[in-house]
């Protein structure tokens, strides 16, 4: 609807855990109103994401990345995020720009668990693990879970 409303949703500071269906990270507004349900949710402990798997080229994925990477005034603004599960993960350059936006400024998280079938990934599981890895966490003990289904023929 054109990105998110100009005043804060006082509905939403009581909610503790919030679930979003259908993500694809395709367009900058996506994304952002993404971010503003999140960050209008000053409680908000446990998130789950349902990624929608797609193909994109760079040319999507830069603004979405940008914008993620331009959102440096958002810090500590997730201070009780503990868990966070995203589901059908491919590992593309805006999913892992999102996790790396939420290990960045969620203080007090403890576990994120990501999950896809095998086939459907960019890279291993293990590959993702170690990325994620090396991106700056604001909480030193979270523990990053990337699991990957085989599909049996």
């Amino acid at each position: 609807m054109g990105g998110p409303p100009e005043n804060a949703l006082t509905a939403l500071n009581n909610v503790k855990s919030l679930r979003i269906g259908g993500m694809l990270f395709r367009t900058v507004q996506e994304v952002s109103c993404v971010i503003y349900l999140i960050t209008s949710c000053p409680k908000l402990q446990e998130l789950t994401i349902e990624c929608e798997t797609m193909n994109t080229m760079n040319d999507v994925a830069e603004p979405i990345v940008q914008f993620l990477r331009d959102q440096s005034s958002l810090y500590g603004v997730m201070k009780m995020l503990q868990r966070v599960r995203m589901s059908t993960f491919g590992g593309l350059e805006m999913e892992m720009e999102f996790v790396r936006f939420i290990l960045a400024y969620a203080p007090v998280l403890d576990k994120i668990s990501i999950w896809n079938y095998s086939c459907l990934l960019i890279q291993t599981g293990r590959r993702l693990t170690d990325k994620m890895k090396q991106f700056q966490r604001a909480s030193p003990n979270v523990e990053i879970i990337v699991d990957e289904v085989d599909v049996e023929d």
